[in-house]
């Protein structure tokens, strides 16, 4: 008896695993976000986005990524794995949008993190050296 319940938990843990892991494990820990490949302006430094991070502050998926559709984000989750080109923020954001990829990168990390320090909340970085890192 008392190996049949283990093996039952064995099982139930393995399986939450295997559902959990594909989600918060859809992108690296660290990603790299560099503009200059869709803007021919010479900017600032590359940023280095600690996705995983976010993910562990408890962080909706879809506080970031987004897909709007008559003002609400219809974004489906499941689309959210590693190397899917369609969920990449140059896929909508193109120098030719009238919210381009800097802005659009500015607007949702910035924002977000001078939120969360008017809430008096931990937060992120709010100023031009503390992403873009001068090597």
């Amino acid at each position: 008896m008392k190996c049949k319940c283990i093996r039952v938990l064995m099982i139930t843990l393995a399986t939450m695993i295997a559902l959990t892991g594909s989600v918060l494990m859809a992108q690296q820990d660290k990603m790299i976000l560099d503009s200059s490949k869709v803007s021919k302006k010479k900017g600032r430094s590359v940023v280095t986005f600690p996705h995983y991070q976010h993910i562990e502050a408890g962080l909706d998926c879809k506080a970031c990524h987004h897909v709007y559709q008559n003002g609400k984000n219809v974004l489906d989750e499941s689309q959210l794995e590693e190397g899917n080109p369609d969920i990449r923020c140059s896929k909508c954001h193109s120098a030719k949008l009238r919210l381009n990829l800097q802005q659009a990168f500015h607007d949702q990390c910035i924002g977000c993190h001078v939120r969360y320090q008017k809430e008096k909340k931990k937060t992120g970085p709010r100023y031009c050296g503390e992403c873009h890192i001068r090597k």
